[in-house]
């Protein structure tokens, strides 16, 4: 297995679906040794970068277009419909978003299986946009390929968030459909298997005639040079993203074996993430966090995303599953006891 790297601050670090065995060498090599030249405006870098990620995805430089997060990207793409229409539980950032640009947003419901509930949701046309993550987050489960497609028919656009795609065990929309289609807005991120959350970049892939629509909407120089020279090394160095997705499948099968076997879970979902879904027994909830507050095992709890009673815990060193195991063994033990008593 590829080298694990510790954490900053002494806590296991399990809450924010990051990069367990640190970022790409020649990223911060890149940083490094662009350091001396911070006095000078990213002449050209912007290009560059733009190329490498065309490269990356097989499309072509027209049909890229670089922005400093996801969540800038939904702001940029909103300006291309009436209304916003997302999964519920769902990514928080969809409706944050569209509240903040003015936007009705519309919830689509997920099943107790977190699959959609419907088909095309009603009163969605041609004037909307549908945002979605494949895989999903918080979910970490995969939606139907054929409800994305009958979305794709009814809506103006479709907003397919692949920021987990690298861990999936399927294909990504674009190897689907052989490149950017009439209304298909794709989103990849350099913050998860990239192992740069430390900066804020991404990129959006769809037609050339949507990148030209949108290009204009971008502020002067958008992107950073620290962003770009670590944004170009990780693309020079596109073998790092393999490792760490396949370093994240061991580490999340482990994971769950982990979960299951101490016996606290009631469910313990499948991912196609770097983070595993895990909700605790009733009777443990409450102990479970104080334990792992405790030790200093950070995890997220889902209760404001819409999944009440559901833990996110990201995949991370070996040492911080030790760690995790430990207070998931303190809390068994002092459980049984009680119960015992």
């Amino acid at each position: 297995m590829v080298a694990a790297h510790p954490s900053a601050d002494g806590d296991a670090l399990l809450d924010w679906n990051e990069s367990p065995i640190g970022p790409p060498p020649l990223a911060v090599k890149r940083v490094v040794d662009a350091a001396d030249r911070l006095h000078r405006y990213p002449r050209g870098l912007l290009e560059e970068v733009t190329a490498l990620a065309a490269a990356h995805h097989g499309v072509a430089t027209d049909q890229v277009l670089l922005m400093a997060g996801v969540d800038e990207a939904i702001d940029m793409t909103l300006s291309l419909a009436d209304r916003a229409f997302g999964l519920v539980p769902g990514f928080d950032g969809y409706p944050d978003r569209a509240a903040a640009n003015g936007k009705a947003f519309h919830p689509i419901p997920l099943d107790a299986d977190w699959q959609p509930r419907v088909g095309v949701p009603a009163g969605l046309g041609s004037d909307d946009i549908v945002y979605l993550a494949q895989p999903g987050n918080p979910t970490g489960n995969l939606l139907s390929p054929a409800w994305i497609d009958t979305l794709r028919e009814t809506a103006g656009y479709v907003f397919v968030d692949e920021t987990y795609q690298e861990f999936s065990s399927q294909p990504g929309i674009l190897a689907r459909t052989g490149g950017p289609q009439p209304g298909l807005l794709v989103y990849r991120s350099f913050s998860k298997a990239a192992g740069l959350a430390g900066i804020r970049l991404g990129c959006l892939v769809a037609e050339a005639r949507v990148i030209a629509r949108l290009e204009p909407l971008r502020r002067f120089m958008p992107i950073d040079a620290v962003s770009l020279h670590a944004a170009a090394g990780l693309l020079e160095e596109p073998a790092f993203m393999t490792r760490l997705a396949h370093y994240v499948r061991e580490g999340r099968a482990e994971l769950c074996g982990l979960l299951r076997g101490s016996g606290l879970f009631a469910e313990v979902r499948e991912s196609e993430t770097n983070f595993v879904l895990a909700r605790p027994d009733a009777s443990v909830h409450a102990a479970l966090a104080a334990v792992l507050a405790e030790d200093g095992v950070r995890v997220r709890d889902c209760s404001g995303v819409g999944l009440a009673g559901w833990l996110r815990i990201s995949v991370g060193t070996p040492e911080d599953h030790d760690r995790l195991g430990h207070s998931l063994d303190r809390l068994a033990r002092s459980h049984a006891e009680r119960a015992a008593a």
